[in-house]
């Protein structure tokens, strides 16, 4: 394995500069062909690796073979440009950038955000703010620079503008207004490549979860403390609230001291 050094920089008021350098151990070494197998994530014993691929729905594109590319082979380094809202961000988020990590032998990873104004106009309200988005994004392990507020749709200009060599993204046509593809200038180029989604997590299915069960996590916020003009509830929907849990617990409390009545009752009897 090799060890990767990534420093950041920050110089004080007072001149001192702090460094901190994060190490990443992981391979770097990929063979034509290999199906990325070593960087899968420890399974429980009783999962084989396909069984863990199938219920998480993650899918590994085999590594791309560099002799395709005459032009890469003089080359250190190979920039790859991932893009996103990655809002809440997610293992699917993560997946799909370390599958542009693994494109080829040293790949760069750089990772463009796309900014709040541009998704809330085009994709629709998202639940993190730019910022905390981009430091989520930053915490990847496979990402070597992020770049926010970025472009929702890419330009040469812009490929040139970054030294970038790939844009990494699903295969399926992404439209935008009148527009078919947003990715079909990239792959006239000739600089796309495809790679897998993983069908099994996603925002609309984490927001879905949350509709469903609305009000189990505003009694939730309610109880630590959060206030019905924070959960953006009425004064009914809030006095609702504390009869249904004040029934539940009654509810609760019946139960339990039904169980109890109940077991005492066989022991009497059993004791005559």
């Amino acid at each position: 394995n090799n060890l990767q050094y990534k420093a950041v920089v920050s110089t004080q008021s007072t001149g001192s500069v702090y460094i901190i350098v994060k190490f990443s151990c992981y391979s770097q070494v990929m063979l034509s062909g290999s199906d990325c197998s070593h960087n899968l994530p420890a399974v429980l014993k009783d999962e084989t690796r396909d069984e863990y691929q199938s219920k998480f729905g993650i899918y590994l594109k085999q590594v791309e073979d560099i002799s395709k590319y005459p032009h890469l082979k003089s080359k250190d380094q190979i920039r790859i440009y991932v893009d996103g809202v990655f809002d809440m961000f997610h293992f699917g988020h993560a997946n799909y950038i370390m599958q542009a990590k693994n494109m080829f032998p040293n790949v760069f990873v750089i990772a463009g955000v796309v900014g709040t104004e541009a998704t809330h106009k085009l994709k629709g309200q998202t639940v993190m703010t730019e910022e905390e988005r981009c430091e989520s994004v930053r915490m990847c392990r496979y990402v070597d620079l992020v770049i926010c507020p970025a472009p929702w749709v890419i330009t040469e200009d812009f490929l040139k503008k970054h030294r970038i060599d790939f844009v990494c993204s699903e295969g399926d046509p992404y439209p935008m207004g009148d527009v078919d593809d947003i990715y079909k200038p990239i792959k006239d180029m000739g600089k796309f490549i495809a790679v897998p989604s993983c069908p099994a997590v996603s925002i609309s299915g984490f927001i879905t979860r949350i509709i469903y069960y609305y009000d189990l996590y505003l009694q939730r916020n309610l109880d630590r403390g959060y206030s019905r003009h924070d959960l953006n509830i009425t004064f009914l929907k809030e006095k609702q609230l504390e009869v249904k849990k004040h029934v539940e617990g009654v509810q609760k409390t019946i139960y339990e001291y039904g169980d109890a009545f109940y077991s005492t009752s066989i022991i009497l009897l059993v004791a005559r």
